[in-house]
């Protein structure tokens, strides 16, 4: 009897442990599904946003200017993309950094001319204007390449790409910044210090009565002047920059073949030698021309003044005797 209840109570603590067991084994695996579940989308974010990144500030060929890229940024500026319109949106590094951008379009054959002016007019559109341009023809002398460079406010620059015809083919984009923040706090300073300078000395030399001092302060307001003049372009020429964008659109049409334009460089010394040994030879030419052009008149020259001495000699008088006493 009590080797029966040992077994039934043997039995018993089995299969409860075997329960046990079961239980615990399904609640792990109920963990590790929900665990997946929960952390799989936050684990393959960064890997996507990792793969959607490029370097140098430079998108890849073959993009459209209407999804130019995703996560690029600039030397000194940041560039993200909004995935979900395709748009280049740009950062804000401050207020005192020029900004630029280089971008190379691949367009559809026969429509430079007309791609030209739609990169002309979307920049004067955002209050920008032409900087330079420069075009290149192919074999037949059709212009099938060029470049224009705008200058648009800084914060119109990411919308001037985002505004290109979908049919412009990115084949780069490269942005750089610079930031003149130091250079233009130290020009604000030294104006300010310059101004308060030139108000003592006016107001000096409104109380100077010798003519060695009035001369003296004069002196010193014009150089001061001259300074400011300086300095005030300097940072006329700073703002500019850092409150227009440079922005660069090259175009070129599929497959074109461009054929190089020789452009002078002005003079050189193998050119001046090249052109006085021209002018040599014409001087030459010139006077070998001249001469066979005389020779004719030469020897009709010289015939008269032969007939003129045989006719001479015969018609001279003879000489008359001599008397003698």
């Amino acid at each position: 009897m009590k080797a029966r209840l040992i077994l039934l109570s043997t039995m018993s603590i089995v299969t409860l442990a075997a329960v046990a067991a079961c239980g615990s084994a399904a609640v792990r695996s109920a963990s590790t599904a929900s665990g997946a579940v929960e952390f799989g989308p936050a684990a393959a974010a960064p890997a996507g946003s990792h793969a959607g990144s490029s370097s140098a500030g430079s998108l890849s060929a073959g993009v459209p200017s209407s999804g130019s890229s995703s996560g690029t940024s600039g030397s000194s500026a940041s560039l993200s993309a909004d995935t979900s319109s395709g748009d280049i949106v740009l950062g804000s590094p401050g207020t005192d950094v020029a900004r630029s951008v280089t971008a190379a379009y691949t367009i559809p054959t026969g429509t430079f001319l007309q791609s030209f002016d739609t990169v002309i007019a979307t920049g004067v559109a955002l209050n920008g204007y032409v900087i330079s341009s420069q075009t290149s023809p192919n074999a037949k002398g059709q212009i099938v390449s060029g470049q224009v460079t705008l200058a648009v406010p800084t914060a119109s620059m990411a919308s001037l790409l985002n505004s290109l015809p979908s049919d412009f083919t990115a084949s780069s984009i490269n942005f750089s910044s610079v930031d003149d923040t130091n250079s233009i706090v130290d020009l604000n300073a030294r104006l300010t210090s310059a101004q308060a300078h030139l108000t003592a000395l006016q107001a000096l030399l409104a109380k100077a009565t010798s003519l060695a001092d009035i001369t003296t302060l004069e002196q010193q307001i014009e150089d001061v002047e001259t300074s400011i003049d300086t300095d005030q372009g300097q940072l006329n020429s700073l703002t500019q920059a850092v409150t227009h964008a440079t922005v660069t659109v090259q175009l070129k049409e599929r497959s074109a073949v461009t054929v190089a334009v020789k452009v002078s460089t002005g003079p050189s010394v193998s050119s001046g030698v090249s052109k006085g040994w021209n002018n040599v030879l014409l001087i030459v030419t010139v006077a070998l021309e001249v001469l066979v052009t005389a020779v004719p008149a030469l020897v009709l020259l010289a015939i008269g003044w032969f007939v003129w001495r045989l006719r001479r000699r015969r018609v001279a008088p003879a000489a008359p005797a001599e008397v003698t006493a």
